[in-house]
């Protein structure tokens, strides 16, 4: 411990004295953004940058350079280095025949100041106590210190920007290192990272050979830098390597991505994705694909390292938050509102052109269309967000529509009855849409008779009558007329009820928001009304089965079910034995007749004769399976551990896994109940193993005392998530199982987890006690 903190102590120190003297050299020199050229022994003035000191001052484009603080202009690293003029005090030039002398060079733009010296500065500060925070979580982790390095890496790069613009030689070199090192660290924390997890989507020799490139590349920039001769390949050469690290680190993601996706590691690659995205497709995008193929950029280097901030945000929420928002929402939305922006941005785009310039650069045309759509999305993305949370604020509650349907939702779960239902519905709506008068009544549909809950005006029934003879009614059917409207809100197949509105207080017709309204709130209403029907009917017949304290049903309503069964079950062996195998059976001897004593038949009759009868045997083998799986043979006169050794074979004859059947410490004497209830149970634990498990070996160990018989089956197969228990009970019939164990107040306890096998033991009370039963 204490040598990393030496390591992170030196670490820290070059971060912190490198920003320092970057920030020196912002303030200390100004961006004079000169760029010159040797002509004819002379170096030329060609142009003046943007934000630079020298376009501020009006420095002559043309004009020649004849001193650099007092010494010749090819004397100064920067002219020969970059063709440029920066970190100068004094320089001399020479216009239409008379020199000036440019002193006191000082001064810098707002817009510089904010992109170039504030912005980075508050970036880094930012970084280092993320940074901070991170170093002070927890126990220290490899992965949690490349976090670390990598921030600061780029937050250092960032910064870096100052400097390299005015050619200075550090400032240069850090800039392509610092840019360069950042995806190969960033690939670097991602393996430490998922390899904590157990997941591994690439191998380590990838960024390890990534870091012998960048190191090579930034070794031969510090030469050609000390050197101050910087060969023409050098000029594009980073720009090259870190556009396609960042293309390999996006798609590096990307496959992690398709290959985790169904995965719980699915949420934190779309978030690494997303921050990757918005950090980088910018600058890849905009500043260095234009760059490398017209030599022009659609927006600056320090506006395009502004996205950069995405990256700290996304990876700090990803190691340190728990849950995850929902990112595939949020993606969507983004991507909803860049398709609806398009066309707006688009018009404003040509008309604001024609009406201030109509023969603007193609450059400044795309930079004015992405700074639109950019604040459409913007805007459409802050109203969503304002009006879910103003909305109720700045519109009265009573009259939002959304409130008004929770609210009633709320209310219909107390209701009991339909009566109190439609009234707690007549009021909401009265309210809501601030009618003059609400109705509720149903009509029967055969004996056009109505039951009327509230005394109606009788021009209403007219109104319904003859909307019935133009269409059949519907739930949500709205019926408008001059006098009012009305919606169905129930309907069976003998009678409908409708919901009767005289009209709304200030004489207007419905808009488009109340008529989805209705519609919601008679389909809701719809569901309400079947459901309190269904759940009278329901309490009714199970009311006094229900035991309140288990919370399940009567052991004897249980046992009896079994029974009842099993009794099905014997009855329809016997069936299939008696009638349809004896069928099969008196087929499979005629055919065998045939083929045996009658010589003349032809060859190809014997072939599909012959095939007929080994159809005929494959059928009577597999009804004598399913009788024997309706009703196991014998079971009465072999008793249970006989029983159970010729179910345990049929399964191994079947299956791919080992049965171990243990019986020698079972003694028992049990009656033919408890006998086939344990006989189910193993068959349907076995059934499981078979179809679900995928285990090699199986253990059953049945044992007894004085009072109770036990069961302990054990599987080393695949497990499942005991969590959802009540799904996976139903699943896997294990529901059946605890139903016959409860038939007999037995007791079952189930021990799994996925990868760690099926374990499940039974006991059974030989007997039971009368007071028990009472």
């Amino acid at each position: 411990m204490g040598i990393f903190s030496k390591k992170s102590l030196i670490i820290s120190l070059f971060f912190v004295l490198s920003a320092c003297y970057l920030l020196y050299v912002s303030l200390a020199y100004p961006y004079i953004g000169i760029e010159v050229e040797e002509r004819a022994e002379e170096v030329t003035i060609v142009n003046l940058e943007k934000q630079g000191w020298a376009i501020n001052n009006n420095v002559p484009v043309g004009s020649s350079v004849i001193t650099i603080d007092g010494k010749p202009p090819l004397e100064h690293f920067s002219v020969p280095l970059n063709g440029e003029i920066e970190k100068v005090h004094t320089f001399t030039i020479e216009h239409e025949g008379q020199r000036v002398q440019y002193e006191n060079i000082d001064g810098v733009s707002l817009q510089h100041w904010l992109l170039y010296i504030i912005l980075p500065v508050l970036f880094f500060l930012v970084i280092s106590g993320i940074a901070y925070f991170l170093y002070g979580q927890g126990r220290p982790r490899h992965s949690s210190h490349l976090l670390i390095l990598f921030f600061l890496t780029i937050a250092l790069g960032y910064m870096s920007n100052s400097g390299a613009i005015r050619d200075d030689l550090y400032a240069s070199f850090l800039n392509v290192a610092m840019f360069l090192f950042a995806p190969v660290i960033l690939l670097h924390f991602l393996y430490e990272y998922f390899n904590e997890f157990d997941v591994k989507w690439f191998s380590r020799y990838i960024y390890q050979l990534l870091y012998i490139i960048v190191g090579v590349i930034s070794s031969a920039e510090a030469y050609f830098l000390m050197t101050l001769y910087y060969p023409s390949f050098m000029d594009r050469l980073p720009a090259i390597i870190l556009f396609f690290l960042i293309l390999f680190s996006l798609g590096l993601i990307l496959s992690g991505y398709f290959k985790y996706r169904t995965t719980r590691y699915g949420p934190m690659f779309k978030y690494m994705n997303l921050g990757m995205g918005i950090a980088f497709l910018p600058y890849i995008l905009f500043y260095l694909i234009p760059g490398l193929l017209i030599r022009e950029h659609i927006i600056p280097l320090d506006v395009a390292a502004i996205f950069a901030f995405a990256l700290p945000v996304t990876f700090v929420y990803l190691v340190t938050r728990q849950r995850l928002m929902d990112i595939t929402f949020v993606m969507g939305r983004v991507r909803y509102y860049t398709i609806i922006s398009f066309l707006p941005s688009i018009i404003i785009l040509v008309v604001g052109s024609l009406l201030v310039d109509p023969l603007l650069p193609a450059i400044t045309l795309v930079q004015l269309y992405l700074f639109i759509h950019v604040v459409f999305i913007i805007f459409l993305s802050l109203k969503e967000s304002l009006d879910f949370r103003l909305q109720r604020r700045l519109i009265a509650a009573k009259y939002s529509y959304q409130d008004s349907m929770h609210r009633l939702s709320q209310d219909m779960k107390k209701e009991t009855n339909v009566v109190e239902l439609l009234k707690r519905l007549r009021y909401e709506i009265k309210n809501v849409l601030n009618v003059r008068e609400v109705y509720v009544f149903s009509k029967n549909l055969k004996d056009q008779f109505y039951c009327v809950y509230k005394h109606v005006p009788e021009g209403v029934f007219e109104y319904v009558e003859k909307y019935l003879k133009d269409s059949p009614a519907e739930i949500g059917d709205l019926i408008e007329t001059d006098e009012g409207f009305g919606i169905v809100v129930g309907h069976s197949l003998n009678k409908m009820t409708l919901l009767w509105c005289t009209g709304k207080k200030d004489f207007t017709t419905l808009n488009r928001d109340e008529k989805t309204y209705l519609q919601t709130i008679a389909h809701n209403t719809n569901i309400a009304l079947e459901n309190l029907s269904l759940i009278e009917d329901l309490v009714k017949e199970l009311k006094a089965l229900k035991n309140d304290q288990t919370q399940q049903y009567p052991t004897w309503l249980s046992r009896l079910l079994f029974t009842i069964a099993e009794n099905q079950r014997k009855q329809l062996s016997i069936d299939l034995h008696d009638t349809v195998l004896q069928e099969q059976l008196y087929l499979y001897r005629k055919v065998d007749d045939l083929l045996q004593n009658r010589p003349a038949l032809s060859e190809s009759l014997k072939t599909e004769l012959d095939m007929f009868r080994e159809s005929l045997l494959d059928s009577i083998h597999l009804i004598r399976e399913t009788c024997n799986e309706l009703r196991p043979a014998f079971i009465e006169e072999l008793g249970l551990v006989q029983s159970l050794r010729n179910l345990i074979q049929q399964y191994q004859l079947r299956s791919n896994f080992t049965v171990y059947f243990d019986d020698r410490w079972f003694k028992a004497e049990l009656d033919q109940e408890r006998i086939l209830a344990i006989y189910r149970i193993v068959q349907e634990l076995l059934s499981n193993a078979m179809k679900h498990s995928d285990a090699k070996i199986v253990k059953l160990h049945l044992y007894s005392d004085e009072n109770n018989i036990y069961l302990q089956y054990a599987d080393n197969g695949i497990g499942m998530d005991y969590s959802v228990q009540k799904d996976l009970f139903s699943h896997f019939g294990l529901s059946g199982i605890e139903q016959r164990i409860n038939g007999f107040f037995g007791e079952m306890n189930v021990e799994t987890a996925p990868g760690e096998g099926f374990q499940m033991h039974v006991s059974i009370p030989l007997t039971v006690n009368k007071g028990v039963l009472a």
